[in-house]
């Protein structure tokens, strides 16, 4: 995938991956559930030479949904809030968004109940019609 992003953004895109979900350590441990792995599968070859990269074995596979959905969420959380410099500016900034996103929630339900009042107005040529 990390290749296919740095074609597709013509070497514009300025992006770090980071494996967070599944870690070949969790691979290593036996612990996650694992099924065999299509060796016909045209990924196959690109997933062997990362597999042998990070020492684990080519021909099983282990998915994110062999993760605890809580343990998923901890990983993920840690890593974001690991990258956030500022906390208190965080914070801020997300309670700023979801009052904006409550506010276009408000708009969007005004907008709507004026356009009905609107429609279900009668013009001043319809008297002229009865």
């Amino acid at each position: 995938m990390v290749e296919r992003m740095e074609r597709y953004g013509n070497g514009e895109l300025d992006l770090e991956f980071r494996q967070i979900a599944i870690t070949a350590d969790d691979v290593r441990s036996g612990r996650l559930t694992t099924h065999d792995v299509n060796t016909r599968d045209v990924n196959y070859r690109r997933y062997r030479e990362e597999c042998l990269r990070e020492g684990t074995d080519p021909h099983t596979a282990v998915e994110v949904e062999a993760l605890s959905p809580g343990l998923l969420r901890e990983r993920l959380a840690a890593e974001i809030e690991g990258l956030v410099d500022d906390a208190r500016r965080w914070n801020i900034e997300a309670r700023t968004e979801e009052a904006e996103r409550e506010l276009l929630r408000s708009l969007r339900g005004a907008v709507k109940s004026i356009v009905q009042r609107t429609a279900d107005k009668p013009t001043a040529g319809d008297d002229e019609d009865q």
